[in-house]
């Protein structure tokens, strides 16, 4: 895993564990750098001055537990620890936000899974960020996005889309693509041509909930599985009516001026 210097907020009001826990510390390959609270009210002072990586915490503290921690640490990943027999409560605090629990034996080998529980509920963490940004981004481009599973059902459009087709989210989710494409182009031709392509392609009519047919820049791409298989299609749509009009237009006026110069 490597030589990582997570920033950690332990938060436990044993001192004999506290003492454990610095010892884990310092024979680890991992170069943490730890500080320690031994109260809610210490822990939620150092968070007001301090960031972490991760926030690792007793549940029973002796000003509160572990929860009532949560708030003040925004969305720093906590990993509970807890006494054996407190499974119930631990699996509580983990609906309520922790990323994961540790169980505490009396001769402390729950010590050795927390590196590993550590890389993991960071990894997760970063994952959920590029997640976050990647549909930050999605919903705010202005090109629409809509996502069909292999069975051809849409199961994510953006904003962009709702607002150039007319659709509701509700309205569209789990409807078939088919319900986009104008009857002269929704043949399954059409289709898998559409589904073969990479790149952005025209000559394509979308229909809006309306019923109006516009005309469309298209690109088609799919979403790899594990096993480098398709697991979803991923189509990103440009109106590009107003376009059309425009060269239409330039192309009427040309034809108007060679006229007007051949007369002469």
């Amino acid at each position: 895993m490597g030589n990582k210097g997570y920033k950690i907020l332990l938060i436990e009001d044993n001192k004999l564990d506290q003492m454990a826990f610095k010892q884990m510390v310092e024979k680890s390959e991992f170069s943490y750098d730890c500080t320690i609270a031994g109260s809610v009210s210490q822990a939620r002072d150092i968070l007001d001055s301090a960031d972490f990586d991760i926030i690792i915490a007793d549940y029973s503290l002796p000003d509160g537990t572990a929860i009532d921690v949560m708030d003040a640490a925004n969305d720093t990943p906590i990993i509970l620890v807890t006494g054996s027999g407190d499974e119930e409560t631990a699996v509580r605090t983990w609906k309520a936000g922790a990323y994961d629990y540790l169980i505490k034996d009396p001769a402390q080998n729950y010590l050795k899974a927390v590196p590993i529980t550590i890389e993991n509920a960071i990894r997760h963490k970063k994952m959920e960020d590029q997640l976050h940004l990647l549909s930050h981004a999605i919903m705010s481009t202005d090109d629409s996005i809509y996502i069909t599973d292999m069975d051809d059902k849409i199961i994510f459009v953006n904003e962009a889309f709702c607002q150039t087709y007319g659709y509701r989210q509700e309205e569209i989710i789990g409807k078939g693509s088919d319900i986009l494409w104008g009857e002269t182009e929704s043949s399954t031709d059409t289709r898998n041509i559409c589904q073969d392509i990479s790149g952005w392609e025209t000559g394509f009519y979308h229909k809006r909930k309306n019923g109006r047919k516009f005309s469309i820049s298209l690109s088609i791409s799919g979403v790899k599985g594990e096993n480098d298989n398709n697991i979803a299609i991923v189509g990103v749509v440009r109106d590009i009516s107003e376009r059309i009009l425009v060269e239409n237009e330039l192309r009427k006026e040309n034809v108007r001026l060679r006229k007007m110069t051949v007369e002469k």
